[in-house]
């Protein structure tokens, strides 16, 4: 009985996502804005809603009647990134991950899904996002500026688009009143962020993950090991970008965490930021190591990652259940 509900639900979604993509698409109202955000927070509603199975059996079925109706390939090229974008999501949401494990595993995956859209859509339609922020970077004349520009445009814009569709989603899926468990727990976070942001860390595993990437590829250039082939080297540099971010203001968060703790001075605070900004500023990588590796000396010693991610789980469970 609940297996005919979802399907039906599905299909009735399906159904409605069908006619409203054509009129969207085929008037020219709100494209970009429809393809970039409308169509992954569907999808995501539709597996909070009825699953991963019925999702999939969705997306298949409306990918190909809307490319069948509209006849463009640069559409269902675009609508496709959108609906895995949109899937992804929910899976996200549904998982007992941290937020911040969350972005990670969601903006990676983002990067690599990209750069696969964008190999179909240069050699299906002649337009390649890459080439157009290699065009943006190329205006500096500075190659080394150049590179860095391009790859951070290739890591920031799958960060923004999952973030945008993460919250986007969790913000309808209360309103539709699908949220459940984790889902929801996710949700109260977002909206005290306020209240236990500083507390919201990545898991130990996502931590070091992010850490040994870095150092991978550190040491790869370090030995003079190269990789020619642009889409992977587009892949591995962006996806190190993604995991600087990430390993940089949590590794930052925590250490602040901890000198509250200790200290509970403010002034102690303003001066090891400022210290530790000027230092990523101009000793990017070193500063970056070292925070690494002060992580991992309050990990070891005090758990304090597990104790924030603990932290937060009780403010949140007190927040649902008061």
């Amino acid at each position: 009985m609940n297996s005919t509900k979802k399907l039906t639900e599905a299909a009735l979604l399906t159904s409605l996502f069908i006619v409203i993509t054509i009129i969207a698409i085929g008037t020219g109202i709100g494209y970009a804005a429809y393809l970039d955000f409308v169509i992954p927070v569907f999808f995501c509603i539709i597996y909070l809603k009825c699953g991963f199975k019925y999702t999939v059996l969705s997306s298949i079925s409306s990918l190909v009647i809307v490319s069948l109706v509209l006849g463009n390939i640069g559409t269902a090229i675009w609508m496709s990134q959108s609906i895995i974008l949109g899937i992804l999501c929910g899976i996200l949401l549904t998982k007992t991950t941290t937020i911040v494990d969350d972005f990670v595993y969601g903006s990676i995956v983002g990067v690599i899904l990209m750069v696969f859209i964008d190999i179909y859509a240069s050699a299906l339609i002649g337009y390649s996002f890459m080439n157009e922020f290699q065009g943006y970077a190329n205006m500096l004349h500075i190659k080394k500026y150049a590179n860095l520009v391009y790859y951070m445009c290739i890591a920031l814009l799958p960060m923004g688009t999952i973030f945008s569709i993460y919250c986007l989603s969790l913000f309808l899926g209360k309103k539709l009143n699908i949220l459940k468990d984790n889902s929801k727990k996710k949700l109260y976070m977002i909206k005290n962020f306020k209240a236990c942001g500083r507390y919201i860390c990545c898991s130990k595993n996502v931590f070091y993950y992010c850490s040994i990437y870095i150092v991978l590829i550190e040491v790869l250039n370090i030995i003079g090991i190269k990789v020619d082939q642009t889409y992977i080297k587009t892949i591995l540099i962006s996806s190190e970008y993604v995991c600087f971010y990430f390993v940089i203001r949590d590794a930052f968060t925590l250490i602040q965490n901890y000198l509250i703790l200790k200290n509970k001075k403010p002034s102690y605070i303003r001066i090891f930021s400022i210290i530790t900004v000027l230092c990523i500023v101009f000793l990017f990588k070193i500063t970056t190591f070292i925070l690494i590796a002060s992580n991992i000396i309050l990990d070891k010693k005090i758990n304090i990652r597990i104790k924030q991610i603990g932290l937060v789980n009780n403010y949140v469970d007190k927040l649902i259940y008061s």
